[in-house]
């Protein structure tokens, strides 16, 4: 019953054209999902350009009490192999293509991490968005926070539809 309940609410707000960046939680934790009008569907995606990304998470950061972070390339590297393999498989997650997480990735870029956390996000049309969608969500949240983090690295992949895939690895050597 339940479940028909929430698919008759999800279907009711796809018919609604205000539907349009409602954002609702997973009901199993650790995502969610937003809505968006075909409008915001149709717009292209915009390129990365990491140091506008890196000052975007840094405002966040200081805006709530934390330090800044720097741009690390080993990172982004990590960063970049993630986001294409989300962009392969059409799927967003924390395991690689190989079965790998965020610390191992990093290592593997060079990053000897005491500490290596990842976000993730799909179909945003901009870093900006993918970051609002992170400062919404308390898991993406609490990665963007924490206080020990040193060092991020960011990328963007497209799947063969040209949907974005955007990855944050936030990390401390």
């Amino acid at each position: 019953m339940l479940q028909r309940s929430i698919m008759i609410a999800v279907l009711a707000l796809l018919a609604t054209p205000a539907a349009a960046g409602w954002t609702l939680p997973c009901l199993f934790g650790g995502c969610s999902i937003t809505l968006v009008s075909p409008e915001y569907a149709a717009r292209p995606v915009k390129p990365l350009n990491p140091e506008a990304a890196l000052a975007e998470i840094n405002a966040f950061r200081t805006k709530n009490g934390r330090k800044p972070v720097v741009l690390d390339a080993r990172l982004s590297q990590a960063a970049a192999v993630q986001s294409k393999a989300q962009a392969g498989r059409s799927r967003i997650g924390h395991d690689g293509s190989d079965g790998s997480k965020p610390m191992q990735r990093a290592a593997r870029a060079g990053f000897r991490a005491k500490i290596a956390s990842e976000n993730v996000a799909a179909g945003q049309k901009s870093f900006s968005d993918a970051m609002r969608s992170w400062e919404g969500s308390s898991g993406h949240r609490e990665n963007l926070l924490r206080p020990e983090v040193t060092a991020i690295g960011v990328a963007m992949a497209k799947n063969e539809d040209g949907r974005a895939c955007w990855t944050l690895v936030l990390g401390a050597e």
